[in-house]
């Protein structure tokens, strides 16, 4: 009969379209971060966030999206973060105290400075090939567009340079050469050393070991002009 046929009609109709609804209805996957513990997520927060303002800048960068990446709410990321500029500048602090860790390692009473030279630059080199988004992070240009984020670069590179100042003293004689002459190499080769990292972790065009020598080769000739300090 005819209505009989409407009626299944309507009702196959009804039945796909509850069934389209239903799956459509169909709850999202539980976020992962509801019982993960409060550090865990907050890094989890952070690997997301450097992600996403290497793909899409500092002011590129959406809070959404960092939030999708890192798979938590809004709400929860801010927990953690109460903007997005907070959460660049523990960026920029973390990738820096890990850069720092990996140079300040004091030589051995034992090592010439050629060798302790090969040591530094090797170990900073472990730093940009083992967190090389967060290498590029810390030295992109863009950065310095907030204040605060160029303060906190300006101060680890200041740090660098000391640490490389304190470097150059030891096996320098100090009483023929002066602490300003040490000062402005020191700056110089930091300067030198991360220019070559930044070419050599962006475009890959030569390898690590080629990077490492060259870069050891140039330090070593500079250094060599100074008045080495007696055992």
């Amino acid at each position: 009969m005819p209505t009989t046929s409407k009626k299944r009609d309507k009702g196959f109709a009804a039945g796909k379209a509850e069934s389209g609804e239903a799956r459509s209805r169909t709850p999202a996957p539980k976020r992962k971060d509801k019982r993960v513990p409060a550090v865990e997520r907050r890094e989890i927060i952070l690997e997301a966030a450097l992600n996403t303002f290497i793909e899409y800048g500092c002011h590129g960068a959406r809070v959404n999206e960092i939030a999708r990446r890192a798979d938590v709410t809004r709400p929860i990321l801010y927990r953690h973060f109460p903007s997005k500029l907070s959460i660049l500048v523990a960026l920029v602090d973390r990738a820096g105290e890990n850069l720092i860790q990996a140079m300040s390692e004091p030589p051995s009473q034992n090592l010439d400075w050629r060798e302790s030279i090969r040591r530094d630059i090797h170990a900073y080199l472990d730093f940009v090939e083992k967190y090389g988004k967060a290498y590029i992070l810390l030295y992109s240009t863009g950065l310095c567009l907030d204040q605060e984020v160029s303060q906190r670069i300006f101060a680890i590179r200041k740090r660098i340079t000391h640490i490389v100042e304190e470097r150059i003293c030891r096996f320098t004689d100090m009483r023929r050469a002066s602490r300003e002459e040490v000062e402005t190499l020191a700056a110089m080769l930091v300067g030198m050393v991360e220019q070559a990292a930044n070419q050599w972790v962006n475009e890959r065009r030569i390898s690590r070991r080629a990077c490492e020598k060259y870069l050891v080769r140039a330090v070593t000739g500079i250094l060599f002009q100074l008045p080495p300090r007696k055992p």
